[in-house]
């Protein structure tokens, strides 16, 4: 039996439909987990980006039916977009930050390496090696809720600079953990463009040639910049987020393997179903079925 495909503009289980723009919210953890009796069923936010801070207890992060144990001190961040559910112990502390994507882009917008490091699911777990990191991030997270509380001159400047210094102290941490930092700004930013680009039609997916294009470089050198940063061609990274499209649609559909690949902008549903098995070890029907009988 298929799932609901929960796709929510605002926070979970809100279906109003909100002018986003400068959006900012805090909330506790336990204010919308303890409705739902801890459990968050899988969604997403095609507009919002989310931090989550836990700082007692643990939970269960669970996205593309694998299960990821949260434990404190813990920040995971969820870009937009990204499929996402939650099992929380009922003991569990924490909060969580929401804001819209648009707010991410302006704030950032002349630091493509942060953006990068923003686009992807990430937990940062914390030990005595990093503590002052999570004091200052704390601490930070202190100013931006007590901003949020307020209504002062200047709130939306406030809170940009605050986001500002807690994602950098994050861009730090990142530093720590891969000291391998090598491509340049241009890179990430060409890069960056590629992925939203991508974003931008999904389900449908263009040729390589036509996002480079819209990037006003050439298909060598955007397949050179994939390249330099995932060791990937531009092809595959467009087929990872198709292949993840492709996984929403058999889970939470029921449309014929045949109806997504066309969705999805494949005119071979044969090429579709061979490509899906090279990426995930399983058939469309395997992969289907397989999830469906661990609900």
């Amino acid at each position: 039996m298929k799932k609901n495909l929960l796709n929510y503009k605002g926070l979970y289980g809100d279906n109003n439909s909100h002018e986003l723009g400068n959006f900012v919210h805090h909330e506790l953890l336990a204010t919308r987990s303890k409705l739902y009796n801890w459990e968050i069923n899988e969604h997403l936010h095609t507009d919002l980006f989310q931090i989550f801070i836990i700082s007692a207890g643990e939970g269960l992060l669970i996205q593309d039916n694998n299960k990821i144990k949260l434990e404190a001190p813990c920040i995971l961040i969820i870009p937009t977009n990204t499929f996402h559910g939650f099992e929380f112990q009922s003991d569990v502390i924490g909060e969580v930050l929401t804001i819209s994507d648009q707010f991410i882009e302006t704030i950032f917008a002349n630091s493509p390496l942060i953006l990068l490091e923003l686009n992807k699911v990430k937990q940062y777990s914390f030990t005595q090696e990093n503590n002052d990191i999570l004091n200052d991030l704390l601490f930070l997270k202190n100013k931006i809720v007590n901003e949020i509380a307020e209504n002062k001159q200047y709130k939306q400047l406030c809170l940009q600079s605050l986001f500002q210094l807690f994602f950098i102290e994050l861009h730090i941490l990142n530093t720590f953990e891969n000291e391998n930092r090598g491509p340049n700004n241009r890179t990430l930013t060409y890069f960056h463009a590629f992925q939203k680009g991508i974003k931008k039609t999904l389900p449908k997916t263009k040729l390589v040639k036509e996002y480079a294009e819209d990037l006003r470089i050439t298909p060598v050198h955007l397949n050179r910049v994939c390249n330099a940063l995932v060791q990937k061609s531009a092809l595959q990274v467009i087929q990872d987020f198709s292949i993840t499209e492709a996984k929403k649609y058999l889970v939470y559909t029921s449309h014929s393997i045949s109806e997504i690949a066309y969705l999805l902008n494949f005119k071979d549903p044969a090429y579709f179903s061979r490509l899906f098995k090279k990426q995930t070890g399983f058939s469309p029907n395997q992969y289907r079925n397989t999830v469906i009988q661990k609900e």
